[in-house]
């Protein structure tokens, strides 16, 4: 199974694709969904549910072969690899609770891309610009989800350790994150005439189930069991590696990390958390799969994920 998953065939990707579908049918199917969606007005509020659940279905399938083009052009991984899309698949489809739309998604998007931005700076040696465009997308997420204002501590982190000689950076960082809200707060003053509508514009409208149940809990903590194996070889890994490629794992475990305080500050966000961490810890998953010498340990990590996702499938359908 592992070697077939490790091909760069388009056979794989297809079967990837035919995976993640599989598993958010259990929701749609369940006779009562109890996913979390928000959305603005009455234009997601109003659809039907499978309509909420085919639009969730489709952002969920793009972030998550955003992903293989991430690592085309971060070369995270050495080879071409659908690794890192198996795993955001797998990560999320042992999570049913979420499988339906909701603005995270499209953070979640948007954080990749943020990603993307601050490791392709380490390219240039003179003043970037990238950290402006940054934040603005940060700031733009934060629209569709409240608290991705956190992750302008990745932002801060690249310029504090990395690029600590160009103190303008940290200028176009804090213009880029405040101009889309200057922006709302003047589409809202000329054509609201309320201010206090500002606060609504980028606060999300959250419903849903915040407990977790027991299979949510059993699979959390086997995934996070799992992460830290994985977290533990990729750090020896990417030891010998080029700056850029270090800097980018360090800097899925700096989301990783934030995102794991984000859910000690706010519990009742564990499940958009999930979403979020989910994209940093498919990387590090996919560095161990593609690189591990022992394709028998591989294998056995790579079926225990299946396993969970299969389980915790019939049990909410159940």
């Amino acid at each position: 199974m592992l070697r077939f998953f490790r091909s760069s065939n388009i056979i794989v990707i297809i079967a990837v694709i035919v995976i993640g579908i599989l598993t958010w049918l259990g929701a749609f199917a369940a006779e009562e969904v109890t996913a979390i969606s928000f959305g603005y007005g009455d234009i997601i509020i109003n659809l039907p549910e499978w309509h909420l659940w085919l639009f969730g279905l489709i952002l969920f399938l793009a972030s998550a072969v955003i992903l293989t083009s991430v690592n085309e052009r971060l070369r995270l991984i050495d080879s071409y690899s659908y690794l890192p899309v198996l795993c955001f698949v797998l990560i999320i489809g042992g999570v049913p609770e979420i499988h339906k739309f909701n603005s995270v998604i499209i953070a979640n998007g948007l954080l990749i891309i943020v990603f993307t931005i601050l490791v392709e700076s380490f390219g240039s040696e003179r003043l970037s610009y990238s950290f402006f465009t940054a934040s603005a997308l940060i700031s733009v997420a934060t629209f569709f989800f409240q608290y991705m204002f956190v992750y302008m501590l990745v932002v801060w982190i690249v310029i504090a350790l990395w690029r600590p000689g160009y103190w303008r950076e940290w200028v176009f960082s804090i213009l880029g994150f405040a101009l889309p809200f200057y922006f709302a707060f003047c589409w809202i003053f000329l054509t609201k005439d309320d201010l206090s509508l500002f606060y609504e514009l980028f606060s999300t409208q959250q419903t849903g189930v915040n407990a977790l149940s027991i299979n949510n809990i059993i699979f959390f903590v086997l995934i996070i069991t799992l992460v830290i194996v994985a977290s533990g070889y990729t750090l020896r890994y990417i030891s010998s590696k080029k700056i850029v490629i270090r800097t980018g794992y360090y800097l899925l475990l700096f989301i990783a990390a934030i995102t794991a305080g984000l859910t000690l500050i706010v519990p009742e966000t564990i499940y958009h958390s999930w979403y979020l961490a989910a994209f940093p810890m498919s990387f590090i998953f996919s560095c161990f799969l593609a690189n591990v010498r022992s394709k028998f340990l591989g294998t056995i990590v790579l079926t225990v994920l299946f396993t969970g996702v299969i389980v915790v499938q019939i049990a909410f359908l159940s």
